[in-house]
Order: structure tokens, then C-alpha cells, then sequence
């Protein structure tokens, strides 16, 4: 009888081994399954989750907090105003479409609402050219076809760098005679006018103007004087620096901050007040400078000044008309840094007329 127990009570034992074995190679399998599919669904998630977060234009200024200035798998979509054609593979528009193409936004530190920026404009790079694209035209960027947002900065207005992965759709209609040109041309095989005049102002039919502008000499000057460098380089200018006094924006993230000329709103101010610049005739535009520092522990805050001397000047990497003109510059070293309230306001009012008589 004592056998017969041992036997059965063995028996128990070796079927309870058997069955937590069992149960530990089940646990194992399901382990390795949802490994598997956590890998698959990641895998997807990388190769096609890049337009997972996609958001209307309108409501990405309020996204600049939570997502920072330089957002990962953020696209946009929305109607928007050119302000030029496409040059060297970027352009700039304006957004909402009622007040992108007024006055307003040469007014931008004047003219902001305390919730909602007047001022909104998308900085668009594209690989393509937009036929018939030019100021003041409607396009429209659609939400099965998002733009991607590669930068996003917060201050008196709100500027936003997109790429396209598509031709955005034409919102504007054609002059009449612009279309039996573009039929006609086209009938013939020809390149249409309106489509020479965009690569003409593309670049693309000045490619030894280009590389004469690429050999050309060093070019040193005032933020001031920018618009020349716009018109005689292009809107990559090569070997290109600037230096100035300039009033910060916004606070520095990620290396990127927005800032003007020292003492510019102030002079637009008295402008207005004094019928049209009697003191300043010379008809200062509105620029804004997009600054990148990779410089470490560099990071002004907003309403700070900092002055970017002759001998260590700044790169200027891009020009793109709106309004005035947005001006992409690099910090190569750390420009001096004053606080709000410095006492150099006197001096930044009245620099034009001292740059003017200056030798």
C-alpha cells in the first residue's frame, strides 16, 4: 500500500512538472508573439507614422509650447497667399488668406491680437516648381497631402519652415491671355511664358550667373543693407556676413530665435506719427532675422539686445521676400548680450542717420 502511495503521489508530482513546463513554454510563445508584433506595429509606425500627428495651420502656433521649435512627425495642411514665386527651392506665404497679402503684416510687432497672431507666414521648401505661382496667389496645401513642419517660432508673429511633398493645388485663376499662351505652347511643345518667366526667377536659367555669384568676393555689410544682398546674390547668397545691433523676439529653443534691428518699431512709430518719415526718408522695411546657434550656453531671452560686431559677423544662409524680408543668419560666435532696459536706446533710434553720414 505504501508503494502504491509513493507511485501515485510521484505520479502527481511528474504531472504537475509536466504541466507548469507546459505553461511556461505557453508563457514563453505568447512573449515571443507580442514581441513580434510590438516590433511589427513600431516597424509600421516609423515607416508610416510620420503623418500620425497632422494638424490644420491655424492651430499650430498654439502647439509651439508642448511640441518646441522644432517638432518631429508634425505635418500641416491649410490655404495660404504667396508672397513670390518659388527661388532656389523656397518661397514664403502667408496664412490666413484675408490678411496674408495686406499691410498688416509689415506691421507685425504693432498689429498682434493678445490670443491669435495677426502675422502667420510658412517658409516653404520645395523640390519642384509651382507654375504660375507668384504674389498675391492663392494655393492650397491638403490635409490627404500635408506639408511637413520642420520649424516652429512663437513671437510678435508666427513663422513656421514646411517642406512640400507634393504640388500644392492653384486656388487662383488665370488670365485669359496667360492661358492661350500656356494652350498655344503647349500645342507646340513649347515652354509657355509664364512658365519661363518662373524659372527665370527660379535661377534656372542663370546658372552662370549662379556660379559667377558663388566665385564671387567675400560681401560684408549691415543687416540694414540686406535688400541689396537679395538683389545682387539671390536668396542663398555664398560667402555672405552681416553684423548689427538687434532686439530679440523671442526666447532662444533648440537653438533658434527670432530678432530685428535695434530701435526699428520705435522708428516705424515715429514714421507713422510724423506723416510718412520725415525724419527717416529713406523708407526702412520691416526684416526679420531667424537666427541658429549651435553655439553651447547661448540662449537669450526675449527683449534682450544683442550687438553681432564687424569683425565677428554673422552668415547669412537665406533671403525670402514677405513683406520684409526673413533672413536665415548662423552665429559662428557669441555676439554680446545686453539685458532689457539697456541704455543704448538714443543710439539704436538714430543709428540710420549715423550709418547715412558715416564714410
Amino acid at each position: 500500500m505504501d508503494s502504491a502511495r509513493r507511485g501515485s503521489s510521484d505520479g502527481r508530482r511528474a504531472g504537475a512538472s509536466l504541466g507548469l513546463s507546459e505553461r511556461v513554454r505557453a508563457a514563453s510563445l505568447a512573449w515571443l508573439l507580442s514581441a513580434l508584433l510590438s516590433w511589427a506595429i513600431l516597424s509600421g509606425t516609423c515607416a508610416y507614422g510620420a503623418k500620425s500627428v497632422v494638424l490644420p495651420f491655424a492651430d499650430l502656433h498654439r502647439k509651439v509650447a508642448a511640441l518646441g521649435t522644432r517638432p518631429r512627425n508634425l505635418w500641416t495642411y491649410g490655404e495660404f497667399t504667396a508672397w513670390g514665386p518659388v527661388r532656389e527651392g523656397v518661397f514664403a506665404a502667408g496664412f490666413p488668406r484675408l490678411v496674408s497679402y495686406t499691410v498688416l503684416q509689415k506691421l507685425a510687432p504693432f498689429s498682434v491680437l493678445p490670443t491669435e497672431p495677426i502675422v502667420q507666414i510658412a517658409i516653404c521648401e520645395t523640390k519642384f516648381p509651382i507654375a504660375g505661382l507668384r504674389e498675391g496667389r492663392r494655393f492650397e496645401i491638403s490635409r490627404e497631402a500635408p506639408a511637413e513642419v520642420l520649424e516652429m517660432l512663437q513671437g510678435n508673429g508666427f513663422y513656421a519652415r514646411i517642406r512640400l511633398l507634393g504640388v500644392p493645388r492653384p486656388l487662383w485663376k488665370s488670365d485669359s491671355k496667360e492661358a492661350r499662351a500656356a494652350s498655344t505652347a503647349k500645342n507646340r511643345g513649347e515652354v509657355s511664358p509664364a512658365e519661363e518667366a518662373d524659372r527665370e526667377r527660379r535661377g534656372e536659367s542663370h546658372r552662370g550667373k549662379a556660379e559667377a555669384v558663388s566665385a564671387g568676393p567675400p560681401m560684408l555689410l549691415h543687416f540694414a543693407d540686406i535688400a541689396r544682398v537679395w538683389t545682387q546674390r539671390g536668396t542663398r547668397p555664398a560667402r555672405t556676413w552681416v553684423y548689427g545691433r538687434f532686439f530679440v523676439d523671442t526666447d532662444a529653443q533648440n537653438g533658434l530665435f527670432i530678432a530685428h534691428e535695434a530701435g526699428l518699431p520705435t522708428r516705424r512709430v515715429v514714421e507713422g506719427l510724423l506723416a510718412s518719415a520725415a525724419i527717416f526718408p529713406f523708407g526702412e522695411r520691416f526684416d526679420t532675422a531667424i537666427f541658429s546657434s549651435h553655439l553651447p550656453g547661448f540662449r537669450p531671452k526675449r527683449k534682450a539686445v544683442i550687438e553681432i560686431e564687424k569683425e565677428h559677423p554673422a552668415l547669412v544662409r537665406e533671403i525670402v521676400p514677405a513683406g520684409g524680408l526673413l533672413v536665415r543668419l548662423d552665429l559662428e560666435e557669441e555676439p554680446e548680450v545686453e539685458s532689457s532696459g539697456g541704455g543704448h536706446g538714443a543710439r539704436d533710434f538714430f543709428s540710420p542717420v549715423v550709418r547715412l553720414f558715416s564714410p
